[in-house]
């Protein structure tokens, strides 16, 4: 009960902080996928050939911008909270889960708010809305396992966050985000498909957008690469916690 109080209490604070002083709190989150959704918009809508395109683009960023967010943060939290860590007795583990966990938390509420505003984009309401529950949940257990991993390397090489922030526009790029997979030449969709984020993507516009709900298939394929990267993530940060107090 008292580890439970403290997550609580350190996500609490993250979201806290995160829209301290803020004029308009919360509904920044939204400006940043607006932006892009413009861009898209301007860039590939007249080209794309894709029916309810707002809803096609909006569907993928909601998630993406949730794990840009999740792992950007998390990517420092454990050398970040380094004076709590050494002045109370608290778990290590804390800090990358209570991101993740504030993060989910933005994420439940942009999702309500798209839910209510894309009805004109095109979202038909079904039953198989329901199905984004245990979409959100396999993501933010993938999430959670790459925090892990970054942050528990991140301690000893503070590279690590510079690293990351190269590579997400990577992987935002390499995932058919604002453009159809059919865009991509067959000979390099195996880079695509190599990206574990595609699937998560495909996942949730499986249940948003598609007329036909996701294939077993891709669930199991999702849920056998968010239990892999949880399980690796994991692993790395057990082996490494142990040194973290005298690396930070």
């Amino acid at each position: 009960m008292q580890n439970i109080t403290r997550i609580y209490a350190l996500s609490k604070r993250n979201v806290i902080l995160r829209y301290k002083n803020s004029l308009v709190g919360f509904f920044w989150g939204f400006f940043k996928p607006l932006l892009y959704l413009l861009i898209f918009i301007i860039i590939f809508k007249q080209n794309s050939g894709i029916p309810h395109y707002i809803l096609f683009v909006t569907s993928g960023l909601i998630l993406w911008f949730f794990f840009s967010n999740v792992t950007g943060q998390s990517v420092g939290s454990v050398v970040g909270s380094s004076g709590l860590l050494k002045a109370l007795n608290i778990p290590a583990y804390f800090f990358p889960l209570s991101e993740t966990l504030s993060e989910l938390f933005n994420l439940v509420l942009t999702i309500i708010v798209f839910l209510i505003i894309m009805n004109w984009g095109g979202l038909v309401y079904s039953p198989r809305l329901l199905l984004i529950v245990p979409c959100i949940i396999l993501f933010a257990v993938f999430a959670l396992g790459l925090n892990l991993l970054l942050c528990s390397v991140n301690v000893f090489f503070r590279d690590i966050g510079i690293i990351w922030g190269t590579i997400q526009p990577a992987l935002f790029f390499l995932t058919p985000i604002g453009y159809p997979e059919s865009n991509i030449a067959p000979h390099y969709r195996i880079f695509m498909k190599c990206n574990p984020i595609y699937y998560f993507i495909k996942l949730g516009r499986g249940i948003f957008y598609d007329t036909t709900p996701p294939s077993m298939h891709l669930w199991m394929e999702c849920i056998i690469i968010a239990v892999g990267m949880y399980i690796i993530g994991q692993f790395v940060f057990n082996r490494l916690k142990n040194q973290f107090i005298s690396a930070i």
